[in-house]
């Protein structure tokens, strides 16, 4: 099991300029937490806009869709700022 302090750690952020793709996989991300809980610990090393909405699925849970764009965009203005 992953604990929650794991979830927030990552190494190395490998994220990419937000685009189409890239929400698509945040929200598969997401639905994979709720389907199915965190990935492995390994996966959590480098940041990912998949592992990113696996990470905030699991600490929010089924949260509205508008919640989930919401959480995806604030992450994106703090990529661009590092």
């Amino acid at each position: 099991m992953v604990s929650p302090d794991t979830i927030l750690m990552y190494e190395e952020d490998q994220r990419k300029p937000l685009d189409s793709s890239r929400e698509r996989t945040f929200h598969q991300g997401w639905e994979d937490a709720l389907d199915d809980g965190p990935y492995t610990e390994g996966t959590f090393n480098k940041l990912s806009w998949q592992n990113l909405g696996n990470r905030f699925g699991c600490l929010f849970g089924d949260v509205p869709e508008e919640m989930r764009d919401e959480l995806m965009f604030w992450a994106e203005r703090q990529r661009r700022l590092d």
